[in-house]
């Protein structure tokens, strides 16, 4: 079997296991996802997105064949980069919801008339 034959046959193995994942993802997203919490989809999205994207570094960046030294060089500050979005956006919505709670004290406090209406 020559070289060019054997790198077809992974190229169409890669992209049959990447048509696989997707077909899921659509199949959830039509049929499954609906009427499921939230939280659900998007944990379900994210995994399969997550795996994909790993897949293609894995085979296309050739990140698989690479020492494992290197891996972990590059995939355990990818691991703390995650964690870095998620703290960001948790603490984003924090402060976003501090700030629409101190919004409406400060308003009702400087509207001596909507308060004293409120009582009545």
């Amino acid at each position: 079997m020559s070289n060019d034959t054997s790198s077809k046959k992974k190229l169409m193995k890669v992209f049959w296991i990447l048509l696989v994942i997707t077909i899921i993802e659509i199949v959830w997203g039509m049929f499954i996802s609906h009427g499921l919490p939230k939280f659900i989809n998007a944990l379900f999205f994210l995994s399969f997105t997550l795996i994909k994207a790993g897949y293609i570094v894995a085979e296309f960046m050739h990140l698989k064949y690479e020492h494992k030294a290197f891996r972990m060089a590059v995939l355990v500050p990818l691991v703390f980069f995650f964690w870095f979005i998620i703290a960001f956006c948790y603490d984003g919505g924090a402060f976003l919801e501090n700030k629409k709670k101190f919004n409406s004290e400060t308003t009702l406090k400087a509207n001596p008339a909507t308060d004293h209406q409120a009582h009545h």
